[in-house]
């Protein structure tokens, strides 16, 4: 039985450390079966990860906390009031979530007052709860996107998900403020001899949109 442990990866910046245990897994398999060697790839979660690879090996990553931010807000601050309990997931198409993701987009660090004007949208316009949640999971998803697309630039942009936040963070690249879009593409098998397919076309498999990695 051979059997092996992946320690993790840890960026020891004095101005940005971070650290990854887990994720480093998934983005092993996904350069066996993606063709390009150098990316940035997105991986949506809890805690969503942006990682540039160079030649096949990490050389740079960074964390949002967008997801537990999300459960933060709707559980445990005013906002909770505004959005009731147990909000569903928006549809990616719901004009409140693309709402959302367009003034995230563009708020920058007016962000925190677009926070604060979800629950005064309830109180002064009506604002539902289903509506709320849609919204507030287009501003924190929109923040994130709008900042690291941007960072990535002209560098080719994979998202590594799948499931409801595949396609709730799909439709955040695709907003026209958006200045990148990443690539989707399906999995293939490896050969027989456990080696890594030519590197001739972009294929990935995402993890499921329930992971919860411990960073």
């Amino acid at each position: 039985l051979d059997v092996r442990i992946l320690p993790g990866l840890a960026s020891r910046s004095p101005a940005a450390p971070d650290v990854m245990r887990g994720e480093e897994t998934q983005l092993l398999g996904m350069t066996r079966l993606v063709a390009t060697p150098s990316a940035t790839v997105c991986m949506p979660g809890t805690h969503s990860k942006w990682v540039d690879i160079d030649g096949g090996v990490v050389t740079g990553f960074s964390t949002r906390m967008t997801g537990e931010l999300f459960a933060l807000f709707s559980r445990h601050s005013i906002l909770r009031l505004s959005l009731g309990a147990d909000p569903a997931p928006p549809a990616p198409t719901d004009p409140d979530f693309l709402g959302g993701v367009a003034d995230g987009l563009h708020a920058g660090a007016a962000t925190l007052s677009r926070l604060f004007g979800l629950r005064a949208a309830g109180l002064l316009q009506g604002l539902g709860s289903q509506a709320a949640a849609a919204r507030l999971s287009g501003l924190l998803i929109g923040a994130e996107v709008g900042e690291m697309a941007g960072r990535a630039g002209r560098r080719p942009l994979v998202m590594l998900a799948s499931g409801t936040l595949a396609a709730l963070y799909a439709a955040a690249f695709a907003a026209p403020a958006t200045t990148s879009s990443p690539s989707m593409p399906t999995r293939r098998s490896a050969p027989a001899s456990g080696r890594p397919p030519p590197r001739s076309g972009r294929t990935a498999k995402g993890q499921d949109h329930d992971r919860r990695a411990a960073d």
